[in-house]
């Protein structure tokens, strides 16, 4: 069979790409280039079949790369890797020590699958450096896109050009997840930043296409025999994506000055949006029974008894105790949270110390608000909120002059809820915390979990507003006026949504969509916990499996040094649209040292082999 035709496959033995280049397909890519009996490697050796290179190249940092390198290094190979890159690379035990702190009210919003043992680099290189060996010239370009600082290795060997690109591109013009592309853009900041690095991968895309090579081997997935007819795929894809988010996107009414800017930093200068129309907005004549101040809501009844819906911000708790001094505030009958950001969080132990009242969330809030440190999420927040009271999907409670409706409200987060106030006179609030804005969706953050599959996340969300009756005017908590859509309006959404779906479909390699822009689809819990030299901890690995059949997963644990697990592997045959677990218990060997230790599992189902893949700290004491 020709080389091309081999490559277009996925076969797990080695492929002859060339007289001195060697594909050996795996979890990992690894590329053995041979000349005049020595060896260099790029990306790694995963199947431990090179006994000695002279150099390892690495393009970017993940973690779940990096390791197929380290039995070489450890051998004694040379180590090359990006300038850019190397703080990650050789300050990952510091890393982790800091994001034992820094991981809650977390706006900066990066992947951290990265290494908590340093990789020493002997050399660090940038654009336009020269990495010379046996008479090859392998020429670094920066190609920022899937972690920031990555770069390629473009090299002619054997009368080929060939480019290295590392996770630039899967395939035949796909890509791994948007999740990892999350970034800040210019003055907004990570959190608000959807994939806002695609933009610099579409420059690194084009700058490898301008160097015409006749082939591209990431280190993942196939090699690309046809690189034009890919990365001009990719390319489309990735605009094709971005018209459809921004269509309905939120960026339009927080960012109206720079959401043009936004869109012809992805699609150039000539971008048309198919922007969808403003909802109707109420800023005259609100209904008198309620105040929006800060980003927080009150609802007063006719005895200037009150409900609360969210605190998590100092100004919003003082001008509650005003009113409260003032006279305005009585009694302060409940606090409802509509989801576990901090800015809506932080302060609600205090207000319950001040009114006494209880704290209305649906069922699905409960462990993150009690348990914040359980989760990798953004905007944590680090005062765990007890004795919440829990209301059923739907349930009514009756309050003064008002009924109160629960839903759980997967929208802006997967841990959100909404409540919908009626007076007796019909007038009517429902107030959906940070999902909607007049403008579209609040999705702008992927690791917030807004699961693509019909029926749940903002699917589920927008047949909940079509349930309403026509007169429900909506609050978000961080808009002031009252807004509504139109029935046309919230179709438009799905519609667009459901666009979205077959968009990422041509994005992600994958059987399901929702694995690209789902990064805790594989998560381990609790993700923190304390732990003694010689003493044991329990854990387990959450897996949801989001494809449309029966998946089995197999979890194991890396190997860490001064831990045992057992069971030692552990396999799980999950349903459809499901999440289910493998509890681990971890002994801890007495000369572990203490302070912060990273734990990690590798994650393996049908033809994938997902290294170092989730993650948990435990910080040890004595």
């Amino acid at each position: 069979m020709a080389v091309a035709a081999l490559l277009n496959q996925r076969c797990s033995h080695a492929v002859r790409i060339s007289e001195s280049v060697t594909l050996n397909p795996g979890a990992v890519n690894g590329v053995t280039v041979a000349k005049d009996g020595a060896k260099l490697v790029i990306y790694g050796d995963p199947g431990n079949k090179v006994r000695r290179s002279d150099m390892v190249l690495f393009t970017h940092y993940r973690r779940d790369v990096i390791w197929a390198g380290r039995e070489l290094l450890r051998k004694g190979s040379f180590a090359v890797a990006p300038l850019e890159e190397k703080r990650y690379f050789a300050s990952g035990d510091s890393l982790w020590r800091e994001f034992d702190n820094s991981r809650y009210h977390d706006y900066y919003c990066q992947s951290t699958k990265i290494e908590s043992v340093p990789v020493k680099a002997d050399r660090w290189v940038k654009d336009g450096d020269i990495v010379s060996w046996h008479n090859i010239d392998f020429r670094v370009l920066n190609t920022p896109g899937y972690t920031r600082g990555a770069v390629s290795y473009l090299a002619e060997i054997d009368g080929k050009i060939i480019a290295f690109t590392g996770d630039l591109i899967y395939g035949e013009g796909k890509i791994l997840d948007l999740y990892s592309l999350q970034d800040s853009w210019e003055e907004i900041r990570g959190y608000h930043g959807y994939a806002a690095r695609a933009g610099k991968l579409l420059a690194s895309l084009r700058l490898i296409a301008a160097q015409n090579p006749d082939l591209i081997i990431p280190s993942r997935g196939p090699a690309i025999t046809n690189p034009q007819a890919a990365i001009q795929k990719l390319i489309s894809s990735i605009e094709n994506l971005y018209r459809n988010y921004l269509s309905v996107s939120a960026y339009r009414w927080y960012y109206p000055a720079q959401v043009n800017a936004i869109a012809e930093s992805f699609l150039g200068s000539a971008a048309t949006i198919d922007w969808m129309p403003y909802a109707s907005v109420i800023s005259k004549n609100p209904l008198a029974w309620y105040k929006h101040f800060s980003n927080s809501n009150i609802v007063f009844a006719d005895d200037s008894s009150a409900f609360l819906i969210d605190c998590g911000v100092r100004d919003a708790f003082d001008e509650l105790i005003e009113m409260k001094h003032s006279g305005r505030i009585k009694k302060l009958d409940g606090i409802f949270i509509t989801h576990y950001h901090d800015d809506h969080t932080d302060l609600i132990n205090d207000l319950v110390k001040e009114f006494g009242c209880p704290v209305y969330v649906t069922k699905e809030l409960r462990d993150i608000l009690e348990n914040p440190s359980a989760f990798h999420l953004p905007c944590l927040t680090t005062h765990p909120i007890k004795n919440l009271k829990i209301m059923s999907e739907g349930q009514t409670l009756p309050w003064k002059d008002f009924t109160l409706t629960f839903n759980y409200f997967p929208g802006q987060t997967i841990y959100h809820d909404a409540v919908l106030f009626r007076k007796k006179n019909g007038e009517a609030i429902y107030f959906i915390g940070d999902s909607f804005t007049p403008s579209g969706i609040d999705d702008y953050c992927l690791l917030n979990r807004n699961l693509l599959h019909p029926g749940t996340g903002y699917f589920y969300c927008l047949d909940l507003l079509r349930k309403l009756p026509d007169n429900v005017l909506l609050s978000n908590q961080h808009v002031g006026p009252l807004f509504s859509f139109s029935r046309e309006q919230l179709d438009n959404m799905t519609k667009i949504l459901t666009g979205r779906i077959d968009i990422l479909k041509e994005l992600f390699p994958y059987d399901d969509i929702n694995y690209g822009i789902d990064e805790q689809w594989a998560q381990v819990y609790p993700y923190w916990q304390t732990g003694k030299r010689g003493g044991s901890i329990e854990l387990s690995v959450r897996i949801f499996n989001h494809s449309a059949t029966d998946k089995t997963f197999t979890l194991e644990p890396d190997k860490s040094e001064g831990f045992t697990f057992e069971p030692v592997k552990s396999t799980v045959v999950i349903q459809p649209h499901s999440e289910s677990q493998a509890i681990f218990i971890v002994k801890i060997s007495k000369r572990v040292p203490t302070g912060i230790s990273l734990l990690t599992f590798n994650v393996k189902t049908g033809e994938w082999d997902l290294h170092k893949w989730a993650e948990m700290m435990v910080k040890i004491s004595e």
